[in-house]
């Protein structure tokens, strides 16, 4: 449809409309050009409309929106305020880290007291050395790839990962991801506790001092081994990587599969702990479960965070692309609830 007036013309274009979602659409030109962009409007809804409409310029139809998985990630400044449609509530981070904590102490009882059990004795003593002896001699390859993967929990490339994944999260502005990735290097302090409590025989502060530092060959799986450091890291690591990912998502599979990825990565990793022999299931058991702890203390902080700040401000920004805001993970409460 053409509209034209003060000798100047625009082209007008509507949306196709499907029943997939509803959503209202305004008319947009295609130029836009001061007394011509007016003209096209009044003589548009004069001839379409009539003039006791002229005053109306939307309508209401049903918009396909379809999710784009490529959509990029919202990083500016101003998405502290905003969550992606991935974020977990708090409430059920807050019940993760309820189940975990009294699992965890049920753990460091059971291992201080029984050491292993006896299928995961005839496991590591029999079956896994003739596995890892088959690969080694078969399948080089696959061997050098297994230690490849268990390198990505270790300290040093996990501390690396922290430094750098924070100081990126500051140069985009990015205050609130920076503090998170902070707190997820409260997982060291808390391996270095575990391994202090439940190592037989005793150890002193000064010999953990010297063990966190591998000094002498001494590192601290010599003097412990639960929980598996390499499993407690990468749990909260890779975890706060794919939580960093969902709260920077507009897209809700975005997050859904930072999500996965972190869960094949810790799994692989903690898995070639086994393979190699450094630990037994339940030391890889004790170190998902430590981390899963610290990551949903952290999670659920964070969330509870923004929406409290939500609540503060009075309002809700949505990402762009989302036709209604984004709503907060706890429900608001008003003065005036409990008079009614």
């Amino acid at each position: 449809m053409r509209s034209t007036a003060s000798g100047a013309s625009s082209t007008w274009r509507l949306p196709r409309a499907t029943e997939a979602t509803s959503a209202t659409v305004r008319l947009l030109p295609e130029r836009r050009s001061g007394a011509a962009m007016v003209g096209c409007v009044a003589g548009l809804l004069s001839q379409a409309c009539g003039p006791g409409l002229a005053a109306e310029r939307t309508y209401t139809t049903n918009v396909r929106r379809l999710p784009d998985p490529t959509s990029r990630l919202l990083v500016d400044a101003d998405g502290k305020d905003r969550l992606g449609g991935a974020v977990p509530s708090p409430a059920a981070a807050f019940l993760l880290t309820l189940i975990s904590l009294p699992t965890l102490f049920w753990l460091v009882t059971l291992k201080r007291t029984t050491g292993y059990t006896l299928p995961e004795l005839s496991l590591m003593n029999d079956v896994v050395p003739a596995i890892r002896d088959w690969v080694e001699h078969t399948l080089p390859p696959l061997h050098a790839l297994l230690l490849g993967i268990s390198a990505l929990g270790s300290g040093w490339f996990v501390t690396l990962g922290f430094a750098l994944l924070g100081l990126l999260a500051l140069a985009k502005g990015r205050r609130d991801l920076a503090l998170i990735l902070a707190a997820g290097t409260l997982a060291f302090p808390i391996e270095w506790a575990l391994k202090f409590f439940t190592a037989i025989p005793a150890v002193s502060p000064g010999q953990l001092f010297t063990a966190i530092f591998n000094v002498n060959g001494t590192g601290l799986d010599d003097l412990a081994d639960f929980p598996a450091g390499h499993a407690l890291r990468a749990t909260v690591f890779y975890g706060l990587v794919a939580f960093c990912v969902a709260r920077l998502a507009p897209d809700r599979r975005q997050g859904i599969t930072a999500y996965l990825v972190a869960l094949i990565l810790i799994g692989f990793i903690s898995l070639t702990r086994i393979y190699l022999g450094a630990h037994f299931p339940i030391d890889v058991l004790g170190g998902w479960i430590a981390g899963a702890a610290l990551l949903s203390v952290i999670v659920s902080v964070h969330v509870l965070g923004v929406d409290e700040r939500l609540r503060a401000s009075g309002h809700i920004t949505a990402p762009p692309g989302e036709l209604q805001p984004h709503k907060v993970a706890v429900p608001l409460h008003h003065p005036g609830d409990a008079d009614r």
